[in-house]
């Protein structure tokens, strides 16, 4: 299984851009997506973006993104729908789009920036040192999450178990999962919080 939001090696034109650049992209596309609710223009900034990610090589990225994107694209259209049956299909369906081009700008920048690369950057257009370092971090723990998570699939069906079909399925399938997963992530979280506290005090001294 492929690694979500995670650099890919490329020599294409967006991975030699410079990463300020790119960052100012990508805060554009969200500037954009929020201040515009029509959907054939969010449409229009999905599709482009798609057929950006392809010719930048991840295309594969993107498309892993595709299923939950549906999912919960279709979540915000029915809940609009059901709340505000007036406007609901438009405004939940650009709301959809909104997500997705969001989704799909992040994952290009990621995917096109190394790590270190995308923190010197934020520092050089005036990000604090810590926010920038628990951007890195964060890169770093989403794929993490998901082997990990993968793994905790893998050994709950190694033991038999069999959630069933269907949305009730799916549920009884993610709760296994969900329950250690965050517990976990909130253990390495609080290792990572004492490492860096660590490491203000012993610069300090």
């Amino acid at each position: 299984m492929q690694e979500i939001f995670q650099y890919r090696n490329g020599t294409g034109v967006l991975h030699r851009m410079n990463p300020v650049a790119k960052i100012g992209g990508g805060a554009a596309v969200v500037i954009l997506a929020v201040l515009t609710s029509d959907p054939l223009v969010l449409g229009g900034m999905v599709l482009g973006l798609a057929a950006l990610g392809v010719a930048a090589g991840t295309g594969k990225d993107l498309a892993q993104q595709v299923p939950l994107l549906i999912f919960l694209g279709g979540f915000l259209v029915a809940v609009t729908v059901l709340t505000v049956p007036e406007i609901g299909l438009s405004f939940g369906l650009a709301l959809a789009l909104r997500f997705c081009a969001m989704v799909f700008a992040f994952q290009i920048l990621v995917a096109t920036t190394m790590p270190t690369a995308l923190v010197r950057a934020l520092r050089r257009i005036g990000f604090p040192a810590d926010y920038a370092l628990m951007a890195l971090v964060a890169l770093r723990f989403v794929p993490h999450l998901q082997i990990e998570g993968t793994k905790i699939s893998e050994a709950q069906a190694a033991r038999g178990f069999s959630p069933g079909t269907g949305v009730r399925g799916m549920v009884r399938k993610a709760l296994p999962v969900l329950v250690p997963l965050i517990a976990n992530a909130l253990g390495k979280a609080e290792v990572i919080g004492l490492t860096i506290d660590l490491r203000r005090l012993r610069e300090h001294l």
